[in-house]
């Protein structure tokens, strides 16, 4: 009897015990192929040093290092309520969260492969949009990743087995499981804690009261405890309407718009160069700057874009600061000149807010206004979001004829020229505002408009992309011959960008095709650039502009060319026809200003990020950067606070 027990019990042992290291390595595994830290130096470092300072210095605080403690402790409580249940009920509930996890696991890896983050609430609560990028999520699965699922094999088939053989009835008594399971949520509880207790004793709770990036946050709680206060969060936000602001904080921001708009309100050269003109802004996808001007097997990739340039302001430093959004991000940078989120995207979360929009500033001053995307309205909201901003139309999939597919959906060549047949229907002056979509991961364009010679890269997701951005390249000459052909050509002002970057990681390619040193400096900078060129009436401005900018900085730019005064605008961005550098602010805290260029950390730490010296490209001393690593944090965290408290709903009636 005695033998049958141990033997039940053996079995409690095995089911549990392989579940915590099952998950465990998963949890390792997932820190091995991202790239992201989970114990310094590798595991078998950690422990060792851990366990040396604990005979040493008898001292625990080694293993607060790194994610092992806190890991293993979102196991433990995770897991505790499994061993209140009877034995049967225990394994297979086991096996059930085990499938679970690696089902969140392997999603934040495929996620973070291509966006550099991790899943979140609000990016589950977009689920919607899942569907239509199916093919991105595929091509981002790796053959490796079914390492994942091998455990389960195993255990899977095992427990059906003990299960049928009678070796799950054991049943330990009802005190016995409840301090097992109790002892077990105790100790889990301790292991998280630790570790968060020791982190905000030295570096307070700023990354928990206002976190600016996800991975920052893995890289104190772990992947399960990122989850955890994720939906800690989400709730927190989404249901009991946390996010207020104080008084305080209302008039400190009233003050930076106060101020800013004073610093906008000066005039350049430019100011009014195109006055009650037309505007057509073009959003190209994942169109990034290290193509242009640049030759493969001596073809140029973007011979138009490039030829647009010679009669045209451009902007080779120019970088996007798009985030979880992607896409409908850098829409509202481009349209709202407002930061993204740290975690979704503003047209999903916050669509019905007040914003001091493009599209809609331009409708008060006369102009018809109109967006054009050829995919489903419902996709990033657009159909709420365009109706927010002002537009008086939006042409979607089923507005359009039908035409030539090109990646996915309708190319951008006839999409652009259908386009131009809409806005020559409306009054002048017209906004017209193009989400462009032929370029998108994975950058399966059809065979027929593979016409580029690419080489080495032939067959490769590289090559693939360099296909598709030269047939976009096409299309924005096709679409600047139609509007000379129109005589819209001096009444427009065209201007076209990149949106975000091509989630390919390829350093070396990139570099080379760049035609730049592959330098840590050199891939931070490439990798956040994308085009701007913006074309004048009659040529104005034309030439090539070295200061920094980024996407916040459109719609300002826009209205001051146009010659619409900045006063009472609630726009965070710079003026790019003015003669000097912008701050350029990511979403983790990265940034650059022409003088610096920032890297931030994984970890959120300013003094364990990277500086370089914008001139030279070397590391420099890390508190050179911190004036306008300052500047940044504010500029993100008051951009937060208008969104989160639909701040400008208020500020806007004042006026």
């Amino acid at each position: 009897m005695i033998r049958q027990g141990f033997r039940h019990w053996g079995w409690d042992f095995f089911f549990y015990g392989s579940f915590i290291i099952s998950i465990f390595l998963k949890l390792y595994l997932f820190a091995a192929f991202s790239n992201t830290v989970f114990a310094q130096n590798g595991l078998p470092f950690f422990l060792k040093a851990s366990i040396i300072k604990l005979f040493n210095e008898g001292s625990i605080t080694g293993f607060y290092a790194g994610l092992t403690l806190i890991s293993i402790g979102a196991l433990l409580v995770l897991s505790f309520w499994t061993l209140f249940l009877k034995q049967s009920k225990r394994w297979i509930s086991l096996l059930i969260l085990n499938v679970v996890l690696t089902f969140i696991i392997v999603g934040d890896l495929i996620y973070y492969r291509y966006f550099n983050d991790l899943l979140s609430m609000t990016v589950l609560s977009q689920a919607n949009q899942v569907g239509a990028i199916s093919g991105s999520i595929l091509d981002l699965f790796q053959m490796k990743d079914l390492v994942f699922v091998i455990d389960l094999l195993v255990l899977i088939p095992l427990v059906i087995l003990v299960i049928k053989r009678g070796n799950g009835d054991l049943k330990a008594r009802a005190v016995t499981r409840g301090a097992l399971g109790l002892a077990t949520l105790i100790i889990g509880y301790l292991f998280i804690t630790s570790p968060i207790n020791e982190y905000t004793k030295k570096y307070g709770s700023a990354l928990f009261s206002s976190n600016w990036y996800n991975m920052a946050l893995y890289s104190q709680t772990g992947l399960l405890g990122f989850h955890g206060f994720d939906i800690y969060r989400y709730v927190n936000e989404s249901v009991f309407q946390q996010k207020k602001i104080s008084a305080k904080e209302s008039k400190e921001i009233e003050n930076w718009f106060g101020d800013h708009q004073s610093e906008m309100n000066k005039e350049t050269p430019l100011f009014g160069v195109a006055k009650d003109k037309n505007v057509i802004m073009i959003q190209l996808e994942a169109f990034q700057n290290f193509v242009i001007n640049q030759k493969i097997n001596g073809e140029e990739i973007t011979p138009n874009i490039n030829k647009l340039i010679n009669d045209s302001m451009y902007f080779p430093n120019f970088s996007l600061q798009t985030g979880q959004g992607r896409t409908s991000d850098a829409e509202f940078l481009a349209n709202a000149s407002l930061h993204p989120l740290y975690s979704g995207s503003v047209y999903v979360r916050y669509p019905s807010n007040t914003y001091d929009s493009l599209p809609g500033i331009l409708k008060q001053n006369g102009y018809e206004t109109a967006a054009f995307h050829a995919y489903k309205k419902s996709f990033w909201n657009r159909y709420i979001m365009y109706d927010n901003y002002g537009f008086d139309h939006f042409f979607g999939e089923g507005d359009f004829k039908d035409g030539e597919i090109a990646g996915w959906t309708l190319g951008d060549k006839p999409f652009m020229q259908q386009s131009v047949d809409e806005l020559m229907k409306m009054k002048k002056p017209f906004y017209g505002f193009m989400v462009a979509l032929t370029s998108h991961h994975p950058y399966n364009i059809q065979s027929k408009f593979r016409t580029l010679d690419v080489g080495e890269y032939e067959g490769s997701i590289v090559g693939d992309y360099l296909h598709s951005v030269h047939y976009v390249d096409e299309a924005v000459g096709m679409l600047v011959d139609r509007l000379q052909k129109e005589n819209l050509w001096d009444d427009t002002v065209l201007l076209l960008y990149g949106d975000h970057d091509y989630g390919v990681d390829n350093n070396d390619a990139m570099m080379k095709i760049a035609g730049e040193d592959n330098t840590p400096y050199n891939i931070e900078k490439t990798f956040h650039e994308v085009p701007l060129v913006i074309h004048l009436p009659n040529d104005e401005g034309k030439g090539i502009y070295e200061r920094t900018g980024g996407q916040l900085d459109l719609a300002p730019t826009i209205l001051h060319a146009l010659g619409i005064p900045f006063k009472d605008r609630y726009m965070m961005g710079g003026n790019m026809l003015e003669d000097k550098n912008q701050l350029v602010v990511q979403r983790d805290l990265s940034f650059t200003n022409g003088e610096f260029t920032y890297k931030s950390s994984v970890d959120g730490f300013f003094d364990k990020g990277t500086c370089f010296d914008g001139k030279t490209g070397k590391i420099t001393d890390i508190t050179l950067c911190k004036p306008a690593y300052d500047q940044a944090r504010k500029e993100l965290n008051i951009s937060d606070k208008v969104i989160f408290s639909n701040e400008l709903e208020r500020l806007m009636k004042k006026e």
